[in-house]
C-alpha cells in the first residue's frame, strides 16, 4: 500500500525511503528538545523526499549506479542533507542575531 502512494509522489520508492531513513537517522543520531521534535522530523521529512524526487535519481543515472548503491547514496546524502540544513540555519539565526544587536 505505501509503496503504491509513494510511486505517485516519487521515480523510486526504494531511494526515496533511503533518503527519508537518512534524513530521520540524523533526526534520531542528534535529538532535539521538547516542541522541536515533531518540527526537525517535519523537516527531516522533506528534506528526505526532496532529495528523493531532484538529487538521487539525477545521481544514480549519471554515474549508473545500481539499485542497491543508489538507496546508500540516497541514505548517505538524506543523512547529509538534513544536517547541512541544520548548519545553515544556525548560521543564519546567527548573522540575523548580531545585526540586531548592531
Amino acid at each position: 500500500m505505501l509503496d503504491k502512494i509513494l510511486d505517485v509522489v516519487v521515480i523510486d520508492c526504494d531511494i526515496a525511503g533511503g533518503s527519508v531513513a537518512g534524513s530521520v537517522s540524523e533526526s534520531i543520531v542528534h535529538p532535539k528538545k521538547g516542541r522541536d521534535i515533531f518540527f526537525h522530523f517535519t523537516r527531516a521529512l522533506l528534506v528526505g523526499w526532496a532529495l528523493a524526487v531532484f538529487v538521487s535519481p539525477a545521481v544514480s543515472e549519471r554515474f549508473k549506479l545500481s539499485k542497491s548503491e543508489s538507496v546508500a547514496i540516497a541514505f548517505i546524502g538524506g543523512y547529509c542533507g538534513i544536517k547541512i540544513l541544520s548548519t545553515a540555519e544556525k548560521v543564519i539565526q546567527r548573522k540575523i542575531t548580531s545585526e540586531t544587536k548592531d
